[in-house]
């Protein structure tokens, strides 16, 4: 029961409670839950979460009633000397003399990083920003005497932010174009970038929670805009996230990117490079087509059930995400210089082409949904003529 008391304290615990993507997630598990184990899993791990303050209440309220919570000053104490005792008892006994692991990199180094990353993410969501307002010129007429004002906002936060002269001349130039200007190739390009955006905010862990990216299936302009009226939380704290974290989220990219394609090819939507890569596609669609339980899900559909803009559009994104979160990667391993901009229209040009490996080429469990069976060839670039297009952003 100490542990659930605990947990009420834990920010983490909140704000998957009260996050909205929780909820979102929530419903979309319930519309499913008939069909899909997945789906009630989830939704049953959802309840028992509710329910925790519910019975941490209930438990203090009967021992109100019994008395007993007029020894609960006396236990804190000896709780917390159990709780020193068992992180002691915790450590390894060994003869030989303790060797500090030494961390890849320095905290300076990690610093550096972390502005660096957050100078990415502020120009990003100026970006995205812009391309948001630029849509919503293009399918809204409006009203005369009414002045649209994103252009200056923009220009003068990356100036404040000593960003503006540092930025890729492709953007400023953009960016320095009257608003309803932008022709909606632009649009749509510069919209791709909302993804490298969530995963900076991840990574600086300003948020907590990274969508699959069958949850991505529309483009979140709010989590631009919200950097846009307060810039200062982008260079607020100096956590980043860990590896393994990290290395789940590329793992999950990399699975779902292998089911995309397959899908892909089996379609026609893209051109195998050899007779090989086309039975493997084949075989994958095969093996998991159909399957409510195991099919990857791109927002209410399976993977076999999408229509060929949400599996392109879903290619895509796993793409990108598994380039960037790459990239990544190799700058906390100490392996690249964090050098330059990214350019918002090319950026994967700079990412690390993953490294192909046994365990993260498999088309397996997908964050928190299941896709079947592993296969050595998933995410192979040797696959598809047109996977150097996804690589490159262009």
């Amino acid at each position: 029961m100490y542990s659930l008391f605990a947990l009420l304290f834990k920010r983490s615990y909140w704000q998957v409670v009260l996050g909205k993507h929780s909820w979102v997630q929530a419903y979309a598990d319930l519309k499913r839950a008939r069909k899909d184990r997945r789906a009630r899993k989830r939704l049953r791990q959802f309840l028992v979460l509710l329910i925790v303050p519910v019975g941490c209440v209930l438990y203090t309220a009967w021992l109100v009633g019994m008395g007993a919570i007029l020894i609960v000053p006396f236990l804190l104490p000896v709780i917390w000397w159990l709780n020193r005792r068992n992180t002691q008892d915790g450590t390894p006994l060994s003869i030989a003399p303790l060797q500090e692991e030494k961390p890849l990199l320095s905290a300076g180094e990690i610093q550096g990083i972390r502005k660096h990353f957050a100078e990415q993410m502020l120009l990003l969501a100026v970006m995205v920003d812009r391309a948001g307002s630029e849509g919503f010129l293009k399918e809204r007429t409006i009203p005369e005497g009414m002045e649209v004002l994103s252009r200056r906002l923009h220009i003068d936060l990356l100036r404040k932010h000593d960003l503006w002269d540092r930025m890729p001349p492709e953007d400023r130039e953009a960016v320095l174009m009257a608003d309803g200007h932008w022709d909606r190739t632009m649009i749509h390009c510069v919209a791709l970038e909302a993804e490298p955006l969530r995963l900076l905010r991840w990574i600086l862990r300003l948020d907590f929670y990274l969508p699959t990216i069958g949850q991505c299936m529309r483009t979140d302009y709010t989590m631009a805009s919200d950097l846009v009226k307060t810039p200062e939380r982008a260079f607020q704290g100096d956590k980043l996230i860990d590896l393994q974290t990290l290395n789940n989220g590329f793992d999950a990219a990399e699975q779902t990117f292998a089911r995309c394609i397959a899908e892909g090819i089996h379609r026609g939507y893209y051109e195998p490079r050899d007779q090989e890569a086309a039975a493997w596609a084949t075989g994958v669609v095969k093996r998991l087509g159909g399957d409510q339980h195991e099919d990857v899900v791109l927002g209410s559909v399976l993977v076999s059930e999408a229509s060929e803009e949400e599996v392109r559009w879903a290619t895509e994104l796993a793409s990108r995400r598994r380039s960037f979160l790459a990239w990544v990667r190799a700058l906390l391993r100490g392996e690249q210089l964090t050098e330059g901009f990214i350019v918002t229209s090319v950026y994967t040009a700079q990412a690390a082409i993953p490294e192909p490996s046994g365990d993260e080429a498999q088309v397996d469990q997908i964050g928190n949904q299941s896709s079947g069976g592993g296969d050595n060839h998933a995410g192979d670039p040797a696959l598809v003529n047109e996977e150097q297009k996804h690589q490159t952003g262009q």
